[in-house]
């Protein structure tokens, strides 16, 4: 009985090609997106899952309070790791973790800087899953000269060759030897690093800390099975109180699993945010439904194709259930052949998927059991809805009535049912459109922002240890460049400002109020190359000794931010205490964000230092010539720090790195909102060009009646646009009301406009006419004679 069901419908496919072939290509689209889309999610939820005791590893955390304001940090004190370790029995395992600076590798004629660099506690490989090539997870940062790589960094400096053993020359002074080769880390971890020093490598370069008030290292524990977190949370925090008893911050452990989604404090840049997974997730389930929607409209439309064969089967004895089971058959079939073509277009779709997405899925991914199973579901669910209504309104007709040839002889309701289902179609499609376009201008809004200093045409370069030294030679070589129109130096990258300090103090200050105040150090010229706009009093001057930061004085510039925390409008010339230094607020500047414009405005401090305390060189180009600026620097540098390759990156570009998660996400709704619009777009195709067929008898009799062909055309055209004006006056307050509350989770958002919501509208209505208006004209070009005829 079932090859027979299959083989009618075959027979069914064959008769009715056209319309088969949108059922199964609109079907097809709609099941490849969602896939795709699922294949995205599943990987943003896999994150760090790969690590064997995934459920047992936790991030240590802070929650600090000044002035009953909560600031959640990811960093800790430097020595609080082993010492929690040796004083809370749940915690097997604990691993201190320093991203590094990028440094200078060096092995013989291969010269390279990394910066995918960390420095950790022999822990690290306790806690976390790095399977070792070569060499003893027990013993390989033992020795404070010892290093571990990734099998890409190995290849990279060694080739084929046998690594182990041998050294490589960091900063061009110091000697590591590589005693471990672990596989290069999943795409989908928190880390990225290539190659692991032991955490003493701290003390050799001067940046350990062994205060307990200096948080800036991140902390990673491993718990014993079936640990009270709650308890152990208690317990981080009393043990800090023994050594720093004045403190009011929380300890709190983070799941490692979560941080990936959830991780939007402190000094990290949050890769996907969880909403942004949740919209996608959302997406995927309305393409899909679009899709159903489409199968389902086309199928009951074209059902009346096949009364009599109903009416017959039932007048022959077949029962309700049996049709249902045929017709339910029959979808399920023309689903199996969409979903085969949906995972062929996933196949072939999955270069340019992974170019817009940044993720790397191979082949091979579409065989694993995760993907497989999500295939099976989906194709599941879309088989059931496709398949069930269409077959329930089938087997639904009267016999009696259908065999008499009378119109009504079953489905009573469908067409009324087919015009709601458009309705969702086109209100789902156009919500979509309205995300993404809202979300575009929202990305566009941050990358073009006023950020309060000219992002443009400004180049960094990371400075270490040895090239300050040749700071001020390599500045004053490169102030005679008529090509460079500014030089200095600062502590921190001008887009990735993240130290604050509490501890400050002005005249007149509430002992009680304590605040948080981003701190950098910077050289001369720094609001001059940087174009900063400088409110009232002066910037650092040479003609002052007392501006530059020595010993324990030294003088301020402070941002409107700063001021508003004081109280004062200009606090130019007040007395001011910060970073261990007593001097005075000369200057105060222009708000600017120093995080990216998705973040609120932080109040920031400067202080001018020795080239000693800074870590970026800070170049402004001339934006007449770019790249002969750029050679005039190389040329320098060259001279200058020959040691040293000339490496650098543009500030813009470093800037919008910030937001790559969010360009990406941008540029994948916009490809989904295409594909979401196509979808809708072929079924009201197919729907008009039933409605034609249907309808041929009519339009003869209204063309004999003396209709011309406008009056034809815009007959057949109006059922549809009434129902995508329906969808619009649905989708526009619904959109309003979700994009509305996405927008609130930026800082610096833009405004919803009504403007931007009509021309959406009148899209929407243009791309409907145009669908429809083909199918408008055949019928507006039927001969009467030969419509009657049929009759």
């Amino acid at each position: 009985m079932i090859k027979n069901f299959f083989r009618i419908a075959y027979r069914n496919l064959l008769k009715n090609r056209s319309f088969a072939f949108i059922n199964i290509f609109g079907l097809a689209i709609g099941l490849a997106a969602s896939l795709l889309i699922l294949l995205w999610v599943q990987d943003e939820l896999s994150y760090d899952r790969f690590n064997t005791n995934f459920e047992n590893i936790y991030r240590v955390e802070e929650d600090q309070f000044y002035s009953g304001e909560r600031y959640h940090v990811t960093v800790t004190p430097h020595p609080s790791g082993p010492v929690w370790k040796e004083k809370i029995p749940e915690i097997r395992y604990q691993t201190r973790i320093n991203r590094m600076p990028r440094l200078l590798f060096r092995q013989e004629e291969k010269v390279f800087f990394e910066s995918s660099i960390v420095a950790a506690d022999s822990g690290i490989f306790k806690i976390f899953t790095l399977p070792f090539i070569t060499g003893d997870p027990e013993t390989a940062l033992r020795n404070p000269q010892s290093m571990v790589l990734t099998e890409k960094l190995a290849k990279k400096y060694f080739g084929d060759a046998n690594p182990m053993g041998r050294t490589l020359t960091i900063e061009n002074k110091l000697q590591f030897t590589v005693t471990g080769v672990i596989r290069d880390l999943p795409r989908n971890s928190m880390f990225s690093f290539e190659a692991v020093f032991p955490y003493s490598f701290l003390y050799q370069i001067g940046a350990a800390d062994n205060s307990w008030g200096n948080n800036s290292i991140l902390t990673f524990v491993l718990l014993e099975n079936g640990s009270d977190v709650d308890a152990i949370n208690k317990k981080l925090t009393d043990v800090v109180l023994e050594y720093l008893p004045e403190t009011t911050t929380k300890y709190l452990l983070f799941p490692l699993p979560d941080i990936h989604l959830h991780s939007q404090f402190g000094y990290e840049i949050s890769k996907g945010p969880v909403i942004v997974v949740f919209i996608f997730t959302l997406i995927a389930v309305f393409v899909l439904l679009i899709a159903c929607i489409n199968f389902i409209n086309l199928s009951t439309a074209k059902a009346s194709g096949r009364t009599k064969e109903i009416g017959i089967k039932k007048v022959s004895g077949a029962d309700q259930k049996t049709l249902i089971s045929q017709f339910m058959l029959e979808s399920v079939f023309l689903v199996i052949i969409a979903l085969a073509l949906a995972i062929l277009l996933v196949a072939l779709a999955l270069p340019l998927f992974n170019n817009i997405s940044g993720k790397d899925f191979i082949l091979k991914d579409l065989l694993s059991a995760r993907f497989i199973l999500s295939v099976i579901a989906i194709g599941f669910i879309a088989g059931i809805i496709s398949g069930f209504y269409p077959a329930l309104y089938l087997a639904s007709f009267n016999p009696v009535a259908v065999l008499k040839g009378e119109p009504s002889a079953g489905g009573k309701g469908n067409g009324r049912l087919r015009q709601v289902l458009v309705i969702v179609q086109f209100t789902l499609s156009i919500l979509i459109a309205i995300a993404a376009v809202f979300m575009y201008m929202q990305l566009k809004h941050l990358q073009d922002k006023d950020l309060g200093f000219d992002k443009e045409n400004l180049i960094c370069i990371p400075m270490i240890n040895d090239m300050r030294p040749k700071y001020y030679p390599l500045k004053s070589e490169l102030q005679k460049e008529t090509l460079i129109e500014g030089i200095t130096a600062a502590r921190s990258n001008p887009v990735r400002s993240g130290s604050n300090s509490g501890g400050a103090r002005w005249e007149g200050k509430d002992p009680e109020k304590h605040v948080l105040i981003g701190t950098n150090a910077v050289d001369y010229d720094y609001l001059e190359t940087m174009k900063m706009e400088l409110k009232s009093g002066r910037g650092f001057s040479r003609e002052y000794v007392a501006d530059m930061a020595k010993d324990t004085t030294g003088n301020f510039l402070v941002n409107e931010e700063v001021a508003r925390i004081i109280g004062v409008d200009d606090p130019a010339g007040m007395s001011f205490r910060f970073m261990g230094l007593n001097g005075r607020i000369i200057g105060l500047l222009k708000n600017f964000h120093f995080k990216g414009a998705d973040q609120p405005i932080e109040p920031m401090a400067f202080a001018l230092t020795e080239p000693t305390w800074l870590s970026f060189i800070l170049i402004r180009l001339s934006p007449g010539n770019i790249p002969a600026a750029l050679k005039a620097v190389e040329r320098v540098w060259g001279m200058i720090i020959p040691e040293y390759p000339f490496d650098y990156f543009f500030i813009d570009e470093d800037y919008d790195n910030l937001f790559r998660s969010f360009l990406r996400a941008t540029k994948l709704l916009k490809y989904f909102t295409i594909l979401a619009v196509l979808i809708a777009c072929l079924g009201l195709y197919g729907l008009s060009a039933y409605s034609t067929e249907r309808r041929t008898n009519e339009i003869g009799i209204r063309k004999v009646m003396g209709a011309g062909k406008m009056t034809i055309q815009f007959t057949m055209m109006k059922e549809f646009l009434i129902l995508v004006v329906i969808s619009l006056v649905i989708a526009i307050p619904a959109g309003w009301i979700i994009v509305g509350n996405l927008l609130e989770q930026f800082d610096s958002r833009i405004d919803l406009k009504i403007t931007i919501f009509l021309i959406i509208a009148i899209c929407a209505l243009i791309i409907a006419l145009i669908t429809v208006s083909f199918q408008a004209f055949m019928a507006s070009r039927i001969n009467p004679a030969e419509a009657l005829k049929i009759e």
